[in-house]
């Protein structure tokens, strides 16, 4: 890097930036992208006193900065970010990719999917309690989670404490194209995060043309509108979950209803295409005017 002569430097990920910092001394125009656990998460876990000063110091001396969603730019401003050189370019999916099932086949229960990390932050032991919940009023349901890492051991517990074993599915990490399969078997998706930036599996299911039950965390409102894709429920509670899912479990015709807005949403909103569209006009501004 060093040797080589770059017309912009991007960093996708804020500890990247960090990591790299020396990278800035260059003259070269600097990018980086703010992403909801770099920015709010990591900087209130203990020990992070040096990632904390690095942040100060690449969000300041940055040429600009792309947040993925409203609510993590500001954030970011916590930490020193000067809006008038941030841009929200939000996370996007390719939606001839992440298509509906055109020939969806009849199930007997009814099929409700989750994708991401088995984290903490990711809130798996309140969607396993609101899936309880769902159980115990008599609903024929699955529940599959997509996704491992550090807690896999600590949900497979919950799932047995909690008298669900059979009913809700591990899958572990899936390929894109299984991922595509496991949407497309799905009637609802359901994301219970206690944080999110902008969160990509919910695009990716809405663009599959499903409807949306997700926590009101991070920028997520900026994706799905309260009874138009999906509903928004506080974080952290179960029974507000419980109580979305039933109302799609019971309704059909909702159920169609809101998928077909997810899919009209993302095809307005969140197009790959565009996103494409909007990095090279970010980094052609930083070039054009460093």
């Amino acid at each position: 890097f060093m040797r080589g002569e770059w017309d912009v430097i991007y960093f996708p990920w804020n500890s990247a930036a960090i990591g790299y910092r020396g990278l800035y001394d260059l003259d070269t125009p600097v990018v980086v992208s703010c992403r909801g656990s770099q920015v709010n998460i990591r900087p209130h876990m203990p020990g992070q006193d040096d990632y904390l000063v690095g942040l100060r110091e690449t969000l300041q001396k940055a040429s600009a900065m792309h947040c993925v969603s409203a609510d993590i730019q500001r954030e970011a401003q916590k930490y020193g970010l000067d809006p008038k050189k941030s841009v929200v370019i939000n996370p996007a999916v390719d939606p001839d990719f992440f298509c509906p099932n055109l020939s969806p086949t009849k199930r007997s229960s009814l099929q409700i999917t989750t994708t991401g990390s088995l984290i903490w932050g990711k809130g798996y032991e309140y969607l396993l309690m609101a899936f309880q919940i769902l159980i115990h009023e008599e609903i024929d349901a699955e529940l599959h989670i997509i996704g491992r890492s550090t807690m896999d051991e600590a949900v497979r517990f919950t799932i047995h404490d909690l008298g669900l074993d059979g009913k809700v599915h591990l899958h572990g990490r899936l390929t894109p194209d299984q991922i595509l399969q496991r949407l497309q078997q799905s009637d609802i998706f359901v994301l219970s995060s206690l944080s999110e930036g902008l969160s990509n599996a919910v695009l990716e299911a809405m663009s599959c043309g499903l409807p949306v039950v997700t926590t009101d965390c991070g920028g997520m409102a900026e994706a799905v509108t309260d009874g138009v894709e999906g509903f928004l429920v506080p974080i952290r509670d179960p029974h507000s979950l419980a109580e979305a899912l039933v109302k799609l479990a019971e309704d059909p015709a909702l159920r169609k209803r809101m998928g077909t807005a997810s899919r009209e949403r993302v095809l307005r909103d969140f197009q790959l295409k565009e996103q494409i569209n909007d990095f090279n006009a970010l980094f052609r501004q930083v070039i054009d005017h460093p």
